[in-house]
């Protein structure tokens, strides 16, 4: 009868905690990326509540460099990222992972212009 106990409690404990770390990964983390086209310029911003948060920390950091910074993309619970052309076009995008954030941001770049390169890309954190 105690082993069962001691068994049951155990098994309880486990999904307790597995519960806890499950709400602890459910709560909505937010990044961005803002651009400036003229100055190139760029500023990014991971793990905020929300995603106004995210998208005025991004605009703080590139507003450090460049006025004319605008938001390029935000994302939630998940990546962004930024590809840059050789004539300042530029294009952005968000995915699951760095990698499909990175194809698609450059992909996007290709639409507007030429031998587009990631300049930035980041992930909430645990993505």
């Amino acid at each position: 009868m105690k082993i069962f106990n001691m068994v049951a409690g155990v098994i309880a404990l486990g999904a307790v905690l597995a519960s806890t770390a499950y709400e602890a990964r459910a709560a909505d983390l937010y990044g961005a990326i803002a651009y400036s086209q003229s100055s190139r310029s760029y500023g990014w911003a991971k793990d905020f509540n929300t995603q106004r948060a995210a998208e005025r920390a991004a605009l703080r950091r590139c507003r450090e460099r460049a006025n004319d910074c605008r938001v390029a993309t935000w994302f939630r619970n998940a990546c962004g990222a930024l590809s840059v052309g050789g004539d300042g076009g530029w294009g952005s995008d968000w995915g699951r992972n760095i990698r499909a954030a990175e194809n698609k941001a450059t992909h996007a770049c290709t639409g507007y212009s030429f031998n587009c390169r990631i300049v930035v890309s980041t992930c909430i954190s645990g993505y």
